[in-house]
């Protein structure tokens, strides 16, 4: 039985004061660049920051989700200002929504492609895609303990804050614009809000991300009816695997992990000439496989001292086959060869092929001896 079994569900009370979802429309909104909190809330990888405001069950279910949005404001990162060097003062841009990617009321993180304006006489006009981490349009139901409500203000800060810490580490450390996307930095906006009469400004966080033309890759996994993917030699798709493994090592030697390598979180850009010309025979080609969605990820230099083991010891990164020998691929579908489902030792054969023999030079010695699975 659920564990929650012995409760009475709770339901979120009517709340009419709650604007609709604004993001699957043509929005535009004035942005600032934002220091956000050290990442916090994340079981297992970064510790719960304790808010500045009540969040017991007790509390939560006496307030509308409008109420709890005006009463408990997002949370701020902490400076020491002892000796600190006067920053200059934050961008500013304009960003305008010019289509939804994934919006959805009560989903948590908002997806749209926007184009940013930036408001210095410098910088051009460019399209980005903004995940927006707004607390009015989370759940304030508990979907995994349907008797709870969920502090969705401090829920939208600590995955802010985990995305924001991700690839600001990225970045600093050159990996974004290839395997990462380009990042365009944390920021915040202001949205109006009527609460008993009067109208409040509230901040809303959001993230900046390269935009990426491509496909997601999952759609490439398990379309239906469809085994091997269309178009793709079986050579081409085991070259963008090793590139994922590949991009997945060097991002654990930069300091991080994803924590999700999963289809759904990778874009594969195509190669435009290939993609008009498929059908006629010539075999489509991936340019660039992009890992995306850092909502759980860990860099460890920020996390608790469990997490301390995993910073990189050796001048190269790891080896895939020392993260992937004993790890099952089977989440990308259609995209290996059919003998790989169910079969570690083919899977594990093909690792040793590829990042094996002259090829392991580009990494640090394997850790440990490598045992085939039984046949």
């Amino acid at each position: 039985m659920p564990p929650w079994s012995n409760f009475h569900f709770w339901s979120p009370p009517e709340d009419p004061e709650r604007p609709v979802l604004p993001y699957a429309s043509a929005l535009t909104v004035s942005i600032t660049e934002h220091d956000p909190p050290r990442p916090f809330g994340l079981p297992s990888v970064y510790p719960l920051t304790e808010p500045p405001y009540d969040i017991s069950d007790e509390h939560l279910k006496t307030l509308t989700q409008t109420r709890l949005i005006v009463t408990c404001p997002p949370i701020e990162a902490t400076r020491d200002t002892d000796g600190a060097v006067a920053k200059k003062p934050p961008a500013s841009a304009t960003l305008k929504i010019d289509r939804p990617i994934t919006v959805k009321d009560g989903r948590g993180p908002q997806l749209v492609v926007c184009t940013i304006t930036p408001q210095d006489k410098h910088s051009k006009p460019f399209q980005a895609v903004a995940k927006i981490f707004d607390p009015l349009y989370y759940s304030f139901q508990n979907e995994n303990a349907p008797h709870r409500p969920v502090a969705t203000t401090l829920k939208a800060d600590s995955d802010y804050s985990i995305e924001a810490a991700a690839y600001a580490h990225l970045q600093k450390t050159g990996q974004t614009g290839a395997f990462a996307p380009e990042y365009y930095g944390s920021w915040t906006f202001t949205l109006l809000i009527c609460h008993r009469g009067t109208q409040h400004e509230r901040q809303v966080r959001l993230v900046l991300v390269e935009y990426i033309d491509g496909v997601c890759m999952r759609d490439l996994c398990y379309p239906e009816s469809m085994s091997p993917p269309l178009g793709f030699s079986e050579e081409h798709r085991l070259d963008v695997l090793a590139n994922i493994l590949d991009g997945a090592a060097r991002m654990d030697h930069s300091g991080m992990s994803q924590r999700d390598l999963v289809p759904r979180n990778i874009m594969l850009k195509l190669e435009p000439e290939a993609e008009d010309s498929w059908q006629e025979g010539r075999p489509r080609v991936v340019q660039r496989a992009v890992l995306i969605d850092y909502n759980i990820s860990v860099v460890y230099h920020l996390s608790p001292e469990e997490w301390k083991y995993h910073e990189a010891t050796t001048k190269l990164p790891v080896n895939p086959m020392d993260l992937f020998w004993n790890m099952s691929l089977d989440d990308f579908g259609h995209w290996v060869p059919q003998d790989w489902q169910c079969n570690g030792r083919a899977q594990q054969e093909w690792l040793m092929d590829r990042f094996g023999g002259s090829n392991a030079l580009a990494y640090a010695p394997v850790s440990r001896e490598l045992k085939f699975d039984d046949p």
